[in-house]
Protein backbone atom coordinates (compact mmCIF):
# COMPACT_ATOMS: atom_id res chain seq x y z
CA UNK A 1 0.00 0.00 0.00
CA UNK A 2 1.64 3.09 -0.95
CA UNK A 3 1.77 6.12 1.27
CA UNK A 4 1.15 9.96 0.27
CA UNK A 5 3.44 12.45 1.74
CA UNK A 6 3.75 16.21 1.98
CA UNK A 7 0.61 19.08 2.48
CA UNK A 8 -2.96 18.41 1.01
CA UNK A 9 -4.56 21.23 -0.57
CA UNK A 10 -6.49 22.45 1.99
CA UNK A 11 -3.28 22.80 4.23
CA UNK A 12 -1.65 24.98 1.44
CA UNK A 13 -5.18 27.20 1.43
CA UNK A 14 -5.07 27.72 5.35
CA UNK A 15 -1.47 28.35 4.94
CA UNK A 16 -2.20 31.24 2.20
CA UNK A 17 -5.22 32.33 4.36
CA UNK A 18 -3.11 32.66 7.96
CA UNK A 19 -0.22 34.53 5.47
CA UNK A 20 -2.62 36.78 3.76
CA UNK A 21 -3.99 37.76 7.35
CA UNK A 22 -0.86 38.53 8.80
CA UNK A 23 0.43 40.60 5.86
CA UNK A 24 -2.83 42.72 6.05
CA UNK A 25 -2.28 43.12 9.70
CA UNK A 26 1.53 44.25 9.19
CA UNK A 27 0.20 46.81 6.52
CA UNK A 28 -2.24 47.81 8.55
CA UNK A 29 -0.05 48.51 11.63
CA UNK A 30 2.65 50.61 8.94
CA UNK A 31 -0.11 52.54 7.23
CA UNK A 32 -1.17 53.69 11.04
CA UNK A 33 2.61 54.12 11.86
CA UNK A 34 2.95 56.85 9.09
CA UNK A 35 -0.38 58.69 9.71
CA UNK A 36 1.06 58.89 12.92
CA UNK A 37 4.49 60.15 12.20
CA UNK A 38 2.82 62.43 9.21
CA UNK A 39 0.22 64.15 12.06
CA UNK A 40 3.27 64.58 14.62
CA UNK A 41 5.93 66.40 12.33
CA UNK A 42 2.80 68.43 10.82
CA UNK A 43 2.05 69.11 14.51
CA UNK A 44 5.49 69.87 15.42
CA UNK A 45 5.93 72.18 12.37
CA UNK A 46 2.78 73.92 13.48
CA UNK A 47 4.00 74.50 16.91
CA UNK A 48 7.58 75.94 15.73
CA UNK A 49 6.25 78.24 13.77
CA UNK A 50 3.27 79.47 16.24
CA UNK A 51 6.27 79.94 18.78
CA UNK A 52 8.09 82.29 15.96
CA UNK A 53 4.53 83.90 15.59
CA UNK A 54 4.56 84.74 19.54
CA UNK A 55 7.86 85.77 19.69
CA UNK A 56 8.14 88.23 16.46
CA UNK A 57 4.83 89.47 17.78
CA UNK A 58 5.78 90.21 21.14
CA UNK A 59 8.68 92.00 20.02
CA UNK A 60 6.66 94.35 17.91
CA UNK A 61 4.21 95.51 20.86
CA UNK A 62 7.48 96.27 22.68
CA UNK A 63 7.28 99.39 20.74
CA UNK A 64 4.46 100.99 22.14
CA UNK A 65 4.71 104.15 24.00
CA UNK A 66 7.87 104.68 22.22
CA UNK A 67 9.03 108.17 21.93
CA UNK A 68 6.21 109.25 24.06
CA UNK A 69 6.40 110.88 27.25
CA UNK A 70 4.48 109.04 30.05
CA UNK A 71 2.83 106.95 27.91
CA UNK A 72 -0.32 105.15 29.92
CA UNK A 73 -2.05 102.23 29.30
CA UNK A 74 -5.80 102.79 27.54
CA UNK A 75 -4.23 105.81 25.80
CA UNK A 76 -1.15 104.55 23.86
CA UNK A 77 -1.66 100.71 24.92
CA UNK A 78 -4.95 99.53 23.77
CA UNK A 79 -6.68 95.85 24.10
CA UNK A 80 -9.85 95.47 22.52
CA UNK A 81 -12.06 92.59 22.81
CA UNK A 82 -14.64 91.15 20.20
CA UNK A 83 -12.29 92.92 17.48
CA UNK A 84 -12.49 92.35 13.86
CA UNK A 85 -10.83 93.99 10.77
CA UNK A 86 -13.35 94.29 8.10
CA UNK A 87 -11.56 95.67 5.13
CA UNK A 88 -9.60 98.49 6.46
CA UNK A 89 -11.81 99.48 9.49
CA UNK A 90 -11.26 97.64 12.78
CA UNK A 91 -14.12 97.22 15.85
CA UNK A 92 -14.14 96.24 18.98
CA UNK A 93 -14.59 97.75 22.72
CA UNK A 94 -11.75 98.54 25.04
CA UNK A 95 -10.55 96.20 27.41
CA UNK A 96 -9.70 96.80 30.96
CA UNK A 97 -6.06 96.20 32.00
CA UNK A 98 -5.88 92.30 32.82
CA UNK A 99 -8.67 91.51 30.89
CA UNK A 100 -7.93 89.04 27.76
CA UNK A 101 -8.24 90.75 24.44
CA UNK A 102 -8.04 89.31 20.63
CA UNK A 103 -6.70 92.61 19.07
CA UNK A 104 -4.36 95.36 20.52
CA UNK A 105 -3.16 98.55 18.99
CA UNK A 106 -0.38 100.66 20.22
CA UNK A 107 1.24 104.44 19.53
CA UNK A 108 4.71 105.39 19.13
CA UNK A 109 6.08 108.61 18.03
CA UNK A 110 9.03 109.67 16.08
CA UNK A 111 9.71 113.52 16.09
CA UNK A 112 6.45 115.08 16.04
CA UNK A 113 5.01 111.97 14.29
CA UNK A 114 2.84 109.91 16.13
CA UNK A 115 1.80 106.92 14.38
CA UNK A 116 -0.92 103.52 15.64
CA UNK A 117 -0.26 100.37 14.49
CA UNK A 118 -1.34 96.37 16.27
CA UNK A 119 -2.43 93.09 15.58
CA UNK A 120 -6.22 92.27 14.66
CA UNK A 121 -8.15 88.95 13.58
CA UNK A 122 -10.09 89.24 10.24
CA UNK A 123 -11.87 86.43 8.58
CA UNK A 124 -9.02 85.30 6.90
CA UNK A 125 -6.65 85.11 9.84
CA UNK A 126 -4.42 87.33 12.28
CA UNK A 127 -3.02 90.95 10.74
CA UNK A 128 -0.77 93.45 11.33
CA UNK A 129 -2.02 96.93 11.19
CA UNK A 130 0.72 98.84 9.79
CA UNK A 131 1.53 102.43 10.95
CA UNK A 132 -0.29 105.09 10.42
CA UNK A 133 -0.66 108.65 11.74
CA UNK A 134 -3.01 109.01 15.06
CA UNK A 135 -3.49 110.88 17.77
CA UNK A 136 -3.27 108.15 20.19
CA UNK A 137 -4.53 104.43 20.09
CA UNK A 138 -7.88 105.62 21.42
CA UNK A 139 -8.58 106.27 16.91
CA UNK A 140 -7.86 102.86 16.10
CA UNK A 141 -11.59 102.79 14.75
CA UNK A 142 -11.05 105.95 12.89
CA UNK A 143 -7.86 104.34 10.89
CA UNK A 144 -8.16 102.98 7.33
CA UNK A 145 -5.76 100.32 8.03
CA UNK A 146 -3.90 98.72 5.69
CA UNK A 147 -3.02 94.91 7.10
CA UNK A 148 -0.38 92.39 6.28
CA UNK A 149 -1.24 88.74 6.84
CA UNK A 150 0.68 86.95 9.58
CA UNK A 151 -1.42 83.62 10.19
CA UNK A 152 -3.93 82.23 8.52
CA UNK A 153 -7.66 81.51 10.24
CA UNK A 154 -6.56 77.85 10.17
CA UNK A 155 -4.34 79.30 13.05
CA UNK A 156 -5.94 78.99 16.49
CA UNK A 157 -6.53 82.68 17.92
CA UNK A 158 -4.32 84.87 19.17
CA UNK A 159 -5.08 86.50 22.44
CA UNK A 160 -3.67 89.46 23.74
CA UNK A 161 -3.31 90.68 27.63
CA UNK A 162 -1.62 93.65 29.34
CA UNK A 163 -1.33 93.31 33.02
CA UNK A 164 -0.41 96.33 35.13
CA UNK A 165 2.43 94.49 36.85
CA UNK A 166 6.56 95.56 37.30
CA UNK A 167 9.00 94.26 35.49
CA UNK A 168 12.09 94.40 34.30
CA UNK A 169 13.18 94.18 30.51
CA UNK A 170 15.48 91.73 30.18
CA UNK A 171 16.93 91.61 33.68
CA UNK A 172 18.06 95.13 33.58
CA UNK A 173 17.33 96.59 37.09
CA UNK A 174 17.84 100.42 36.46
CA UNK A 175 14.99 99.60 33.87
CA UNK A 176 11.71 99.32 35.70
CA UNK A 177 8.36 98.94 33.38
CA UNK A 178 4.91 99.17 34.80
CA UNK A 179 2.82 96.47 32.73
CA UNK A 180 3.40 93.20 30.73
CA UNK A 181 1.59 92.21 28.05
CA UNK A 182 0.97 88.75 27.56
CA UNK A 183 0.71 87.14 24.18
CA UNK A 184 -1.07 83.93 24.20
CA UNK A 185 -2.54 80.83 22.33
CA UNK A 186 -2.90 77.22 21.74
CA UNK A 187 -0.71 74.82 20.64
CA UNK A 188 -1.32 71.24 18.16
CA UNK A 189 -2.20 69.39 20.75
CA UNK A 190 -4.47 72.34 23.32
CA UNK A 191 -1.87 73.22 25.16
CA UNK A 192 -1.70 76.85 26.13
CA UNK A 193 1.03 78.65 24.67
CA UNK A 194 2.47 82.35 25.21
CA UNK A 195 4.92 84.79 25.91
CA UNK A 196 5.11 88.33 27.70
CA UNK A 197 6.88 91.22 26.86
CA UNK A 198 7.60 93.97 29.50
CA UNK A 199 6.66 97.36 28.35
CA UNK A 200 9.55 99.57 28.88
CA UNK A 201 8.47 102.28 27.39
CA UNK A 202 5.45 102.94 30.43
CA UNK A 203 7.32 103.59 33.15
Amino acid sequence: MNTQRGMSLVSLMVGLVVSLVATVGLLSVYHNSLVVTASAIQGSTNDSQLASLLLRTGASVEDAGYGIASASFGTQIVPLTGALLTGTSLSGTVAAAGATANAIVWATQSGATTQCAGFAPSATGLKYLEPYPCADALAYSTIPWTAVAVASSSTTPMNFTVTQQTCEPYGITATTAKYIVTISSTDSIGATVSSQQCLMNFQ
